[in-house]
């Protein structure tokens, strides 16, 4: 201990600040996006390697071990900046503070594409090594206990001012993105990965920033829950389909018509129109709880929070629900219970019984003709109405490049043999679940109960890293023009309703409706059926209308036009229901 303590601190916190620099150095060399980058700003540098040194300056002062230091802060970088490089690349969309409450399912649908480290993070690992070993040989170093108390004090208060003052700085954030910064894609590569990514904190936990708990009390308590008549009582099927969009929209060459032929004719037999989701290639929770919330920012839901569900069995109905995948897949197990559907099917306790041992997933071959046979029974003996949300599987990606399973006649369009390869396999998938959903509303209109069905694609599907295959197919994913915003996360809803319905509600369920958020996607369905629904969504119902579509990313549409600039007018009514919104959000608590 006294050979130790008689090294010099000073030389051990010169390496500490050299190792953090080549730290800071490759994590911004992994964080460009098609030409995008920091571009050698000294100040951005300063900004994301600020963060590096204290953590190393941490974990020094209180363990006493640089090496461990070299260490923790290498491996929380690499995995940061690496985990960016291949979201970006699966999903075109950043690692944001928020992605931390889903570490769980980022790893297990990482298994599903193709990770392979590039040879800068090979040398990010051995520079990371290396340190290590230098720190423990010449790093020994370090001050003494009352000195080091002190700076250990010292750095973790500034740790905290930086993290909750500093970094969530908006001014600073957007004046250094420069001309990005209405893009949050372009911006976060434009700042590079560190930076952006404390950054996000302020924008996670900043959505309450300016909550006003009394108004948004006071706006609520101008309405309260309308009883639906009895008379009215329908039944609701809602089914969120797994990355279904229609192709045909665009000019596909070679793209067989039977591919979207019975989709088409759901549609034509429908009340449907575009759903703009705030998602891409992933994240499918956020339309399933925009849907069921009628929120298009949600928090953890570890406490009973509103929504449909509860407002539906306040009313008499029953409630439940199926995935044909994992329980813990985005905790659906704890958050689902919490949100009013406590009785819901999951593999882990009910579609094992169907699929493989060691297998995860059912398929639509499984999922249709089990949800008709537990209808039927249900209708058989359960005088209640029924509301069942499910969320289907079957099209999730990616899908194979190098083979197609299911032959290649559904697109012969002359397209490179892996763009190809993926598209055939996509669309098998589209046409398949399509006829198992025309045999499901056979079904459905073959009961006397009054059935309206819900069908909603969650979000746009992966199409090859960094969207190249939409490169391919001509599709623009520019978020900053109006054309490449709506290719990038528009999808589509039908509500669908069966001859005992239409004659309930007086309504035909035919038509085009507007285009929407999935937030508004409920208010939509309750205003066709004749209800009038929760206090909640008579408090949301004018800003539904007044925008339809209000983004995550700013656009909205406003007036019928898509703007990512809304009016002043446009913004107060924006800050007013995302007020109401964490009202209704938190108000159980």
């Amino acid at each position: 201990m006294h050979h130790i303590r008689k090294q010099n601190p000073w030389l051990t916190l010169l390496l500490l600040l050299a190792v953090g620099t080549a730290y800071t150095a490759l994590a911004l060399s992994l964080s460009g996006l098609n030409g995008i980058s920091w571009g050698g700003d000294p100040v951005l540098f300063l900004w994301n390697a600020l963060p590096v040194y204290l953590m190393l300056g941490l974990v020094w002062l209180a363990s006493g071990w640089a090496w461990l230091a070299c260490l923790a802060a290498g491996a929380l970088v690499f995995l940061l900046a690496g985990g960016n490089y291949f979201k970006l690349l699966f999903r075109g969309d950043p690692v944001l503070w928020a992605d931390l409450h889903n570490l769980r399912e980022g790893t297990k649908m990482a298994g599903s594409y193709d990770v392979t480290f590039t040879p800068l993070m090979w040398v990010f690992l051995i520079v990371i090594f290396v340190s290590a070993l230098l720190l423990f040989r010449l790093g020994k170093g370090r001050p003494g206990p009352t000195v080091r108390l002190l700076a250990l004090t010292a750095v973790g208060m500034f740790t905290l001012v930086c993290f909750y003052e500093i970094y969530p700085d908006n001014d600073r954030y957007t004046a250094l993105a420069g001309e990005h910064a209405k893009n949050e894609t372009e911006a976060y590569a434009a700042c590079g990965v560190i930076y952006p990514f404390f950054h996000s904190y302020g924008d996670y936990a900043g959505s309450t920033a300016n909550y006003d708990e009394r108004e948004a009390r006071e706006l609520y308590n101008q309405y309260q829950d309308a009883d639906i008549p009895e008379e009215k009582k329908i039944n609701l099927v809602a089914i969120q389909l797994e990355a279904f969009a229609d192709f045909s929209l665009y000019d596909i060459q070679g793209l067989d018509p039977e591919v979207y032929r019975q989709f088409h004719e759901l549609q034509a037999q429908s009340y449907s129109g575009n759903l703009v989701t705030d998602i891409f290639a992933g994240g499918t929770t956020e339309s399933e709880w925009a849907v069921l919330t009628g929120g298009n920012r949600h928090g953890d839901f570890k406490t009973k929070t509103d929504s449909v569900a509860w407002y539906l069995k306040s009313q008499g109905y029953t409630v439940n629900g199926s995935h044909p995948c994992r329980d813990w897949f985005y905790d659906r197990k704890n958050v689902n219970p919490n949100l009013g559907l406590d009785n819901y099917l999951f593999t882990d306790n009910y579609y094992y019984q169907f699929v493989g041992e060691g297998e995860d997933v059912a398929y639509d071959d499984v999922f249709f003709p089990d949800l008709e046979n537990r209808l039927a029974e249900y209708f058989s003996t359960r005088s209640a109405p029924l509301f069942s949300f499910n969320v289907t599987y079957q099209g999730h990606g990616p899908y194979n490049t190098e083979k197609t399973y299911w032959g290649s006649s559904y697109c012969t369009g002359d397209y490179p043999a892996e763009v190809s390869n993926a598209l055939n396999n996509y669309f098998h998938l589209i046409q398949d679940t399509s006829s198992y959903v025309m045999e499901f509303l056979d079904f459905l209109e073959s009961l006397d109960e009054p059935v309206v069905l819900l069908l909603y694609g969650d979000h746009k599907p992966w199409m090859g890293n960094n969207g190249a295959f939409y490169e391919t197919l001509g599709i623009s994913l520019d978020t900053s023009t109006q054309e490449g915003f709506l290719n990038y996360y528009s999808t589509w809803y039908t509500i669908w309703a069966n001859s005992a319905a239409k004659e309930v509600t007086g309504c035909d369920f035919v038509g085009e409706g507007p285009d929407l958020s999935p937030c508004f996607l409920m208010n939509e369905l309750f205003q066709l059926c004749g209800w009038e629904g929760s206090a909640y969504m008579q408090a949301q119902r004018e800003t539904a209308q007044t925008l339809p579509v209000l983004h995550t990313t700013g656009w909205v549409k406003e007036n019928g036009v898509y703007t990512p600039d809304p009016s002043p007018q446009a913004q107060t009514m924006i800050e007013r229901f995302q007020n109401l919104s964490q009202y209704d959000r938190t108000r159980w608590e």
